[in-house]
């Protein structure tokens, strides 16, 4: 059988390399893009804030260390690693402050922008 060409192999990423923060800031890098998906990996110092952004995918944060205050239309929410927040597409505005030193993956998905694309929930298990 041969390996389609097109198609993407199995590959594993460092999350954690060397860190690149100062005190107050954040760095965000794009890890992985691939067809409709994204994994883009935030470091944050304490205190550190990401400003109000539109954004249009569904998108997963998985906080793998630290502890963030996730913001999206008026909601907030308290994430500590290592824990994750689901926040549906569609045109929402989203931050985030780290509490603490943090590493955060961010997955987006832009196959479904502004919601589900078949008419049903979004279930977590």
């Amino acid at each position: 059988m041969e390996k389609n060409q097109d198609a993407m192999s199995m590959r594993v990423i460092d999350i954690y390399g060397e860190p690149s923060l100062t005190d107050g800031n954040f760095t965000a890098s794009v890890v992985l893009e691939h067809d409709q998906m994204k994994v883009r990996r935030i470091e944050l110092a304490s205190g550190a804030w990401i400003p109000p952004c539109q954004m249009q995918e569904d998108v997963v944060f998985v906080v793998v260390n630290g502890r963030v205050t996730v913001c999206s239309e008026g909601e907030e929410v308290l994430v500590t690693a290592p824990g994750v927040v689901f926040i549906p597409g569609g045109a929402t505005t989203r931050s985030m402050e780290a509490q603490e030193a943090s590493l955060v993956l961010a997955v987006l998905c832009r196959c479904c922008v502004g919601g589900r694309d078949d008419g049903g929930e979004v279930k977590a298990t």
